[in-house]
């Protein structure tokens, strides 16, 4: 045995108790704390070999202090590269399909005729194969099958993270309500076929890119080819409601950022169901705004008014997802007045669009007449214009702002207003001549019902200005109808297509990808035939590549780097939790996190009744700004708590903010730097390739991250190993003396990984040496991780356990599916949980408790003995809990990686009952409690390691561990508030921005625009099923029937049904331990090393219902050179033998609990929570806090606009026909004379 173990077991003798019987002092206490942190320090220097680590390190390399500043330019340089890549790419594909022949076959018989060499083909992204159904148009309906030429192979990808692709063509994707063989869509289709670009780009690339082309008549082209994603993946009855033309990339790509205003008709003659069209007609409209664009909803009958009435100091709201939110949820609260005052609508819309602030006095001409008899003049110092029945008083002022209007430079590009209405009385030209005599402003009608007939108004109001009108008869109408004001809009991208260069590519915000389901952004272009618009080309953008080109290993362990776009969204960041955990689908908001969101202040506090904050976000703010105009003259600094372990643990820690914008997108990049945190690893030598030995590889003891691309790899590399591949290219280091081309891009990321790799070649002999104590110890599994990703690990298996459960048995033929328990086995810590380093929660924990051994129970998984076995707390088991204990190791302030063991639960609990502390001692409860109060030890000796895995709740109750201190009971409740009081642990308050809560009652927006069609497929069949109801009841008996069955009320509109939750914010309060150290000091709390807890080191009677039952005496002392407190309470010694102090009944908790440790919801930290109404709008700070939604934040406005100024009297604006109704009925009788006709 070493010798500071002898010394330790001969200090465990002399502070032995005696049977219990001795009353404990603070000094047992302080003494027990001593010994534990040497014995624990002592097993986890000799296991770990973490000296000897530091040793090897200090021959190959330095500790080296780095300048942000720099290390963030030569950052922008490798992104700019890298998107520039991608931006040509897509800009390629743009001039070659500008370039191809359209096909020119008139005969549209030709195109699907199998016969003949003009029949078309395409890869269909749904079959996989180009095969074809054809419909004849003939009085038998016969159907024909092309059988399929060619069939996609797929197979896993290494670049794409094993997901299946082929190259060997692109794959159409056509939307379901589309008809796949229709002759236009053929000629795009074949006209569209650009593969060998496609496959060039992809060989250049080698990463997880599609490229894509989005027509404007809704097929998409992608490549590689890979099996297409199903939203309801049921192979039996597979649902496809994908189309690209709803995508943000293709909108963007084709519209440019817009200023939209919404006029909604509640006419009388508005309500049911011609409402409830036109609620879907605009969440339709609303799904197409970006947060480039620009909206506000003007509901008007007897007079107009904005649908959210802080709206009337902003005029045009961002389209955020929380503004297209707010507004739809108003809108079930709309009702009519009666008569639409078409007159003032208009000019309502048109002041907003034209930001006209001066104010217009209405009059009648009655009242005017009236005016010039009493007084021989109208009374008024304005310019009189008549409207119908109204008068308007214009000043010069008023006429000179119409003429010489230009637009914010914070709005978008194109202005636009839409008309939802049932018919409009009257044509209303002069108010068109007066606000738009330029054509300026694009004027949009939605004809709204299946009765609808008059056509003619709003028809000229969309084709006099530059517009269109649509008739949108039914619920299924909507989708389709809305297209075509995109393919208006994009008529000045048409008509400006030389204006467009490469340089003024559109880059979209993140969103979770289709195919390959990974956070991306897109850059497009839009694609311009003969002068027409043919749609959006697009390459996608991983953006777990974008974060590799900003290493963090070359960064502090405490520091990270960022990426926002245009409107200060977070593209990555360390603290962005974009999925849900529980349904692992995105977050309604993961793609709008502001970067405020997530670099949470220190300084909020929960105010009385835990609903509210002190001090909510500031978007003004200083380093928010600086962020976005990437000005480093002044870094500005901010106190923040970090959170890992899903919002679980949070940490103190000051950052200074660098940025720099990225040319070429509007996108920027970041780093928060902690302070004290600019050192880092460097190589005293540029590494010798040629001097690479393969004995560094050899073993299966060693890993690299999964995702991270050290080197390029060919996409049939799937089906070998990181390590694998990474070893190949070091064989072709150490023969060619060079790096190879492939690793060329990740150079830095490779010559650090094998500096780790070259240091630690030896580092599991080390560890062998010491496998026998280890084992003694309980000790199974010892590992090294570094920032590059790279782990090596060494475990051996624990004589006296078994690693599945031996009492599994094999289910025989009988036993129901639902029945069969799975086999339970342990998971490894390194290879099953924690393959990532330092993206992994103990990683991040150690680098913040620098020079202390960080202790937690691993309650992931577990082990069984081979023999039931007595525990320490001295219960029959088979099982055994994990705990972990990490350390970071540094070379002077430079981080060098995390160590650590993991061990048998039992070892620590039989050290603490050889000090004196131990489990069964009803007189003295101990407990080790880590940096936030969790409970790492409790002596209770109702502990079982079984508890934790238990399917009975009262079963779990018995298992402490991983349980927040001050919620077990009174005692221990009253013991927190003491350590709290004593300056043992700090309060902080930690608001979660990226929260969900079930209880709002407001709609809600999708951040994913593919959800919506799921609706309309529901409102078809809702539709088609009413029309034929409808058609029924008209015309046979079954009327009757009707007017005695109470009708069905129509179906209401919404975004999106959120199971999982809609955005809110959430805070809890959070215990930090106070230690005099960076960023764990806290100021008016003074860091206590051990103490009494009760003053004058009396007994204390907490329990009042009980009060003679339960008297105890508190101590506290830390745990030398660990993240522990040891906690023991004391009883009386007189008590009796069972404590009532533990007894829930005779010694409750407080109600409501002291300690508000936990999320609530809070409503005043953002804007999130819709039911904010300003109740005084007269009080600025009132109205502020009511109305922050209409500030837009500050943003980087897209740089680029197209505004038409040619004649389109050329193009077509209008689709009016027949009622939808007519048709059916029409198709109903044709179907019924043929069944006729044949029988």
């Amino acid at each position: 045995m070493p010798p500071m173990n002898l010394f330790v077991l001969s200090l465990l003798l002399l502070v032995l108790p005696a049977d219990g019987a001795v009353e404990i002092s603070l000094d047992d206490v302080k003494q027990w704390a001593n010994l534990l942190g040497e014995d624990l320090y002592q097993t986890f220097r000799e296991a770990t070999k973490a000296t000897e680590i530091q040793e090897m390190y200090s021959n190959y390399a330095q500790s080296e202090v780095f300048d942000p500043r720099l290390e963030l330019k030569q950052n922008k340089k490798d992104i700019e590269e890298y998107l520039k890549k991608r931006s040509k790419m897509a800009w390629d594909a743009k001039i070659s399909l500008q370039a191809r022949p359209y096909l020119n076959i008139s005969d549209d018989i030709d195109l699907n005729d199998p016969r003949k060499s003009t029949f078309v083909r395409f890869m269909s992204a749904k079959t996989g194969a180009n095969h074809a159904r054809l419909y004849f148009d003939d009085h038998y309906g016969r159907v024909l099958e092309a059988n399929a030429t060619e069939v996609f192979n797929y197979t896993a990808n290494a670049n794409f993270y094993g997901k299946k692709t082929s190259s060997a063509a692109s794959a159409v994707h056509v939307p379901t309500p589309q008809y796949n063989r229709d002759a236009d869509l053929l000629r795009k289709i074949e006209w569209s076929r650009i593969d060998e670009l496609y496959r060039a780009n992809r060989q250049a690339t080698r990463d997880l890119s599609f490229q894509l082309f989005c027509s404007e008549s809704s097929f998409m082209r992608y490549y590689p080819a890979t099996p297409w994603v199903w939203d309801n993946p049921d192979p039996q009855n597979p649902l496809d409601l994908f189309d690209c033309r709803s995508t943000e990339w293709y909108i963007n790509g084709a519209t440019l950022s817009k200023n939209v205003m919404i006029m909604l008709d509640m006419s009388g003659s508005m309500l049911g169901q011609r409402f409830e069209i036109a609620k879907q007609t605009i969440e339709s409209v609303l799904e197409t705004l970006s947060d480039n664009d620009f909206f506000n909803i003007m509901p008007f009958s007897k007079k107009p008014y904005f649908l959210d009435e802080c709206a009337e100091q902003a005029f045009l709201l961002q389209a955020t997802m929380r503004n297209k939110k707010l507004m739809r949820s108003k809108l079930n609260n709309v009702t009519s007045e009666g008569k639409a005052e078409y007159e003032k609508a208009l000019a309502k819309a048109f002041e907003t669009l034209l930001n006209l602030r001066t104010p217009v006095n209405w009059t009648t001409p009655e009242q005017v007449a009236t005016k010039v008899l009493q007084t021989g003049s109208s009374g008024f110092a304005q310019t009189l214009t008549t409207f119908g029945g109204h008068v308007m008083g214009l000043t010069d002022e008023y006429l000179a702002a119409i003429k010489n209007y230009t637009k914010g430079e914070k709005l978008g590009c194109n202005n636009v207003i839409m008309l939802i209405t049932d018919g409009a009385p009257d044509y209303y030209k002069e108010v068109f001549q007066l606000y738009n005599a330029d054509k300026k402003i694009r004027f949009f009608s939605f004809l709204i019902g299946d009765e609808a007939t008059d056509f003619d108004q709003v028809k000229w109001m969309a084709c006099t200005n530059k517009g269109f009108m649509v008739h949108v008869a039914n619920l299924a109408d909507v989708q389709e109808k809305v297209q075509h004001y995109i393919k208006v809009m994009s008529r000045p991208v048409a008509q400006q297509a030389d204006a467009i260069g490469e340089a003024d590519a559109v880059w979209s915000g993140i969103y979770r990808e289709r195919l390959s389901e990974k956070l991306v952004t897109t850059v497009s272009y839009p694609v311009v035939h003969n002068n027409t618009f043919m749609g959006v080309t697009g390459v996608t953008v991983p953006v777990i590549e974008l974060k590799q080109l900003i290493p963090h290993y070359k960064l502090g362990g405490l520091s990270y780097s960022f990426m926002l776009d245009n409107n200060g969204y977070v593209m990555f960041h360390p603290q962005l939790r974009p999925i849900e955990p529980n349904t692992k689908q995105p977050k309604p908001n993961y793609n709008s996190m502001d970067i405020l969101e997530l670099e949470v202040p220190q300084n909020q506090k929960l105010l009385a009744g835990h609903r509210s904050v002190v001090l909510g976000l500031d978007y003004t703010s200083e380093m928010r700004s600086a962020m976005i105009k990437c000005d480093n003259t002044d870094p500005k600094e901010l106190k923040i708590l970090y959170a890992i372990d899903d919002v679980g643990r949070v940490y103190r820690q000051t950052n200074t903010y660098y940025a720099e914008c990225i040319e070429g997108a509007l996108f920027t990049i970041g780093m928060a730097i902690a302070k004290g945190d600019e050192h880092r690893i460097a190589r005293r030598s540029p590494p010798a390739y040629g001097q690479v030995q393969m004995s560094w590889f050899e073993g299966k003891n060693w890993r690299i991250h999964p995702e991270w691309r050290y080197c390029l790899v060919n996409d049939s590399d799937a089906n070998i190993s990181p390590e694998e591949a990474f070893t190949i290219y070091a064989k072709q280091m150490r023969e060619g003396g060079a790096l190879p081309e492939l690793c060329l891009p990740r150079k830095e990321l490779v010559d650090r990984l094998l500096l780790d790799i070259e240091v630690t070649n030896s580092l599991t002999n080390y560890w062998d040496i010491n496998w026998e104590i280890d084992i003694g110890k309980g000790i199974h599994l010892v590992f090294f991780a570094t920032p590059t990703g790279l782990i090596r690990f060494a475990d051996e298996k624990l004589p006296f356990v078994e690693y599945e459960d031996p009492n599994w048995a094999e289910p025989d033929n009988l036993t129901a599916p639902n029945d069969i328990v799975p086999k339970q086995m342990y998971q490894h810590f390194i290879l099953d949980d924690n393959k990532r380093t330092s993206e992994d929660s103990y990683f991040q924990r150690a680098v913040r408790m620098r020079d202390r051994i960080v202790f937690d129970t691993n309650l992931k998984t577990k082990v069984w003995y081979t023999d039931e076995t007595t525990s320490a707390f001295g219960h029959r088991e088979n099982v055994s809990v994990l705990m972990t204990a990490t350390q970071a190791i540094f070379m002077d302030k430079a981080l060098v990686g995390v160590v650590g063991v993991e061990m048998l639960y039992d070892s620590l609990a039989q050290t603490l009952k050889k000090i004196g502390c131990g489990p069964g001692d009803d007189k003295t409860w101990c407990f080790l409690l880590d940096e936030h109060a969790y409970i790492v030890y409790s002596s209770l000796n109702t502990s079982r390691y079984s508890s934790p895995w238990a399917t009975q709740l009262g079963d779990r109750k018995n298992s402490h561990l991983g349980k927040w201190f001050g919620h077990l009971n009174l005692v221990t409740e009253m013991t927190m508030g003491l350590l709290h009081e004593r300056g043992f642990y700090v309060e902080t308050t930690y608001v979660d921005y990226q929260a969900l809560c079930q209880d709002q009652s407001y709609t809600v927006a999708g951040a994913m625009r593919l959800l919506n069609p799921f609706l309309s497929t529901f409102k078809s069949f809702h539709w088609i099923g009413r029309e034929l109801w409808s058609l029924l009841t008209e015309y046979t008996i079954l009327g009757v029937i009707s007017a005695i069955i109470r009708p069905t009320e129509a179906y209401t509109a919404s975004f999106h049904d959120l199971n999982e939750g809609l955005p809110c914010d959430k805070a809890s309060h959070f215990y930090l331990a106070n230690w005099k150290e960076e960023n764990w000091e806290s100021e008016g709390h003074a860091p206590v090393i051990a103490e009494s807890l009760i003053p004058n080191d009396r007994y204390d009677k907490p329990c009042k219902q009980s009060a003679q039952g339960c008297a105890v005496k508190i101590y506290a002392s830390w745990v030398p050179k660990t993240n522990l407190l040891l906690v023991a309470i004391a009883q009386k010694p007189s008590a009796d033998t069972v404590s009532e102090c533990y007894n829930p009944e005779k010694c409750p908790m407080s109600v409501p609990p002291k300690f508000l440790f936990g999320f609530t919801q809070v409503y005043n930290a953002t804007d999130k929570h819709m039911d904010m109404l300003p109740t005084d709008p007269e009080s600025d700070a009132e109205f502020e806090n009511q109305c922050r939604h209409i500030r837009s934040k500050e943003r980087k406005s897209p740089s680029k606009c197209f505004i038409s100024n040619d004649d389109e009297a050329e193009y077509p604006c209008s689709n009016a026909s027949l009622a939808t109704s007519t048709w059916l009925l029409i198709c109903i009788f044709a179907l019924l004379s043929t069944i006729r006709s044949r029988t």
